[in-house]
């Protein structure tokens, strides 16, 4: 489920702008502790610090002027064709934490559609935050329908088994629909134990 509270959307629309400035180490620290300070739980990953994989047939991934995005860049993902599993063409970024069997796990992402496929009003994706070497078992998966515009949203998931550090990496499966999607920064914070139901 997608929920975002204004105030958290504000935030993390701010600390975008430490992507576009070469700033010193010891201010880079301090947006990263001021970042985690606000967010929920702990974060997993830096987010000023990102590191993106392609992999798959038919798809072309740049860096493309962003002016909504306050780093004014995002990345831009083309699958030139539909495959014949959603999985086989994605972008992925690694997240170097680990997180224990029952806690929760929660992403917040930017993503839009640049251009849908053909007789579609909006792309087709999934995202996948979850183990990645097999059995590729996953803490989050969700089908995602961006629209036009660029939208900030988020989902939370309990890990139903150990992930050591190094093992999870966050994934947009891009291989529904011939489609170019856009994608700014990602911030995935673990947020402790999940509450019995």
């Amino acid at each position: 489920m997608f929920n975002t509270k204004p105030a958290l959307m504000s935030l993390l629309a701010a600390s975008t702008m430490m992507f576009a400035l070469p700033a010193h180490a010891q201010d880079a620290d301090a947006a990263l502790q001021a970042l985690d300070d606000a967010l929920p739980g702990e974060l997993m990953h830096n987010p000023f610090d990102l590191e993106w994989d392609a992999r798959g047939n038919d798809l072309k991934t740049k860096v493309v002027q962003a002016e909504a995005m306050s780093s004014g860049q995002a990345i831009s993902a083309r699958l030139k064709k539909k495959q014949p599993r959603a999985w086989d063409s994605s972008v992925s970024m690694q997240v170097p934490e680990g997180v224990n069997e029952g806690e929760s796990v929660q992403v917040f992402f930017y993503v839009r559609t640049a251009k849908p496929a053909a007789g579609q009003d909006t792309g087709n994706i999934s995202l996948f935050v979850g183990r990645n070497e097999a059995p590729y078992d996953y803490i989050i998966s969700e089908d995602i329908f961006p629209a036009g515009e660029w939208k900030l949203m988020n989902l939370t998931g309990v890990a139903g088994a150990n992930y050591p550090a190094g093992s999870i990496k966050v994934e947009y499966q891009l291989g529904k629909a011939a489609q170019t999607v856009e994608f700014g920064p990602v911030y995935v914070s673990k947020l402790g134990p999940a509450a019995a139901e």
